[in-house]
């Protein structure tokens, strides 16, 4: 049956509804004597199912289209691609002027950068034919990224005058290291929005201290052997921990798939590595009238480097893969198919380019590398889902999420 996507927005004593017509266009109607855009409603409920179009009622196909009857009959499932509408050229004049400001500002202008890069990328991203928001407040970015630097200048200053008093630091950080993952991770996700409707991220702190600190302390207690175990537990809480609006997301990862994975990745750096060192040796002991002996280090660091880019690329690769294709919602399903060979190409052309270009190729690097995810990923839409604004959803701050960017933590997946 021919049908349009329909969402409905409502509060217990009216209704708006959004009808996307053949044409692409929106169309609003608000029955009763209320007369209110569906925007401006306190709990928005987003209501993702199929209607019948004129044509199809034409022909008399006018089944029950109701989420309940959609899930009982079968109906087809789908797939929905995301496509990214903005260009190299567009990216180059916003992050140019973010670096220019920020830089003549001492970094006071970064979180507004920062917000504009965001809604840059996800206003253009378009995914089932509409695109992303995000709702960041600069102001607030700017108060936890003073709060930021006032603690690494406070923990520099006393490592200075008190070396003992970085322990005491690294202490109290290490207690308050879940909370801060906590937060800037709620933070991102309450800011971020698809149809009107938030996304959340819905752990504790509790929860954050069993991954962060217990199963972390457990890859380096192994000297680094538990690090791929312990990956995949914290790519999978944090999947498993953000919703949309009331609907939550579930992730099961493979420790085993995991270890294989990285152990794959360190053959790739020890295959850049003995040469290197081989060479350096040669080189050593290589006579010669001219001194090369700078080329005896600088040389094997080349290939070690790029072993590492290659490894890295290929454990981006496989692990993006199997997460997404182990990550599902109710009625949705996802899947990856990025290509190793491809993202290694695409991670050495990246760092060539902004190399011989001074860095003014950093944003084409971005937008292909970018361009080239979205067109590898797909969510599958199984069922017609009805999805619920959260009456939890509470704004949160910046702070953590700035600490973590000063301390250059990786908070996501």
């Amino acid at each position: 049956m021919e049908s349009r996507v329909c969402f409905v927005c409502f509060k217990p004593e009216h209704a708006a509804v959004a009808l996307r017509n053949s044409s692409g266009h929106l169309t609003l109607g608000t029955p009763g004597p209320h007369n209110r855009r569906a925007a401006s409603v306190d709990r928005p409920i987003l209501l993702i199912r199929r209607v019948p179009t004129i044509e199809a009622i034409a022909k008399g196909s006018t089944s029950d289209s109701s989420p309940n009857a959609a899930a009982g009959s079968g109906a087809r499932s789908r797939s929905v691609r995301p496509e990214f509408t903005g260009s190299a050229a567009e990216y180059f004049r916003i992050w140019i002027v973010n670096l220019f400001f920020s830089v003549i500002t001492l970094g006071i202008f970064s979180p507004w950068a920062k917000v504009r890069k965001k809604k840059y990328f996800y206003g253009n991203t378009r995914f089932d034919g509409d695109t992303f928001d995000y709702f960041g407040n600069p102001k607030a970015i700017l108060k936890g990224r003073v709060i930021a630097v006032g603690v690494f200048i406070l923990y520099a200053f006393a490592s200075e005058l008190w070396p003992f008093a970085r322990f005491v630091f690294w202490g109290i950080a290490l207690l308050l290291f879940p909370w801060v993952i906590v937060r800037a991770l709620a933070f991102n996700a309450r800011n971020s929005a698809f149809r009107g409707l938030r996304f959340d991220f819905l752990a504790s702190a509790k929860d954050a201290a069993w991954i962060y600190i217990g199963k972390l302390a457990a890859a380096m207690l192994t000297f680094g052997l538990a690090f791929p175990w312990f990956m995949a537990r914290q790519k999978a809480f944090v999947v498993s921990h953000h919703a949309f609006g009331t609907t939550d997301f579930q992730c099961e990862l493979s420790a085993a798939k995991f270890f294989g994975i990285y152990f794959r990745g360190g053959l790739i750096v020890v295959a850049f590595s003995v040469p290197s060192v081989a060479m350096a040796i040669a080189l050593a002991n290589f006579e010669s009238p001219v001194d090369i002996s700078w080329l005896a280090w600088s040389l094997p660091l080349v290939f070690i480097y790029s072993g590492y880019i290659v490894a890295n690329a290929y454990i981006q690769a496989r692990t993006t893969n199997l997460l997404w294709t182990n990550t599902s919602g109710y009625g949705l399903s996802f899947v990856s198919s990025l290509k190793a060979t491809r993202l290694i190409r695409l991670h050495l052309g990246n760092i060539v380019a902004a190399i011989c270009s001074a860095g003014l190729l950093i944003p084409w690097a971005v937008i292909r590398t970018l361009r080239y995810r979205l067109e590898n990923f797909a969510m599958i839409v199984e069922a017609e889902v009805v999805h619920e604004a959260s009456p939890k959803l509470a704004g949160v701050g910046a702070a953590g999420q700035e600490l973590g960017d000063v301390f250059n933590l990786d908070l996501g997946v």
